[in-house]
């Protein structure tokens, strides 16, 4: 796998987890699906990560909340980056907060709490810095969660965002195309699920008060046997085999917008690339 072209978008351009309250809560509470989650290793996630822990620009002794932080996974790299200041991570699903609590190698000032992220348990203008990772897809409100993180945020902090996103649809056919995406996704992740754009992660910034919101786009190109080590790859593949089913028109439009797959044998080659964003805004001073 190889990382793509990156893009740099200010605030006018046109194109668009949990811990949020929702009524799909199983896999996330279930002790089992959190420790698996937790071992998960993805180079993408990773590299992901370290961008992001980069767009946050910590000095030293900034106080950073991560929203829905699952197991902690995402805030390691940005604790190595503090010295001095700390990280609290609030996630409303107490199976992967305990699977976080239990790493052998403990997170650098780095705590946690239970609590939902469109109703955050901490008062106003309390942290310098913010973050959100692969969770925005996941909230069902997701205007109220950032209006929540823009409350506790001090004058003149920064909230990264990290998630897979959509290429832009210019067409009826893209439309539909991901419409078919969350809708198989939300078979498993439940009815909340809802994978944005680019720019529509913008716009949420913007009219819940952000400013500044400046989106970049990494894509991830890959040529490979399987889809081991992609995010979510599984899911994608079924999407693959509907629409060859059911839909050739919609397999041609995700095979030239996202990925084409061959069978040979028992095994399925897959070569494409999916996009992943990191948006930040600012609290005005």
């Amino acid at each position: 796998m190889s990382e793509g072209d990156k893009h740099d978008h200010g605030p006018s351009h046109s194109h668009e987890h949990r811990g949020g309250r929702h009524e799909h809560k199983t896999r996330f509470h279930d002790p089992e699906h959190a420790a698996e989650f937790d071992r998960r290793k993805s180079e993408i996630r990773a590299d992901l990560a370290e961008k992001l822990a980069e767009m946050l620009e910590l000095g030293s002794e900034e106080s950073v909340l991560e929203v829905a932080t699952g197991t902690g996974r995402a805030a390691r790299p940005v604790a190595k980056r503090l010295h001095g200041g700390r990280i609290v991570g609030v996630d409303q699903a107490p199976a992967m907060l305990e699977v976080g609590h239990r790493h052998e190698e403990p997170i650098p000032a780095y705590s946690q709490c239970a609590g939902e992220a469109d109703a955050l348990p901490f008062k106003a203008n309390a942290f310098d810095r913010a973050f959100v990772s692969f969770s925005l897809h996941h909230f069902g409100n997701p205007e109220r969660v950032v209006r929540e993180v823009l409350r506790v945020l001090r004058n003149g902090g920064k909230f990264v965002i990290l998630d897979p996103v959509l290429k832009e649809s210019t067409d009826a056919l893209g439309a539909a195309l991901d419409a078919k995406v969350n809708e198989v996704f939300r078979r498993t992740h439940g009815q909340d699920f809802r994978f944005h754009t680019a720019s529509g992660i913008q716009r949420l910034l913007l009219k819940a008060g952000y400013r500044g919101a400046r989106a970049r786009v990494v894509t991830y190109t890959f040529d490979q046997e399987g889809m081991d080590g992609i995010p979510t790859g599984a899911h994608w593949l079924e999407i693959a085999a509907e629409l060859e089913a059911e839909a050739p028109a919609l397999a041609e439009r995700l095979k030239a917008t996202y990925f084409t797959w061959h069978k040979h044998g028992d095994a399925l080659h897959v070569s494409g690339s999916f996009p992943y964003a990191l948006v930040s805004g600012e609290k005005p001073q």
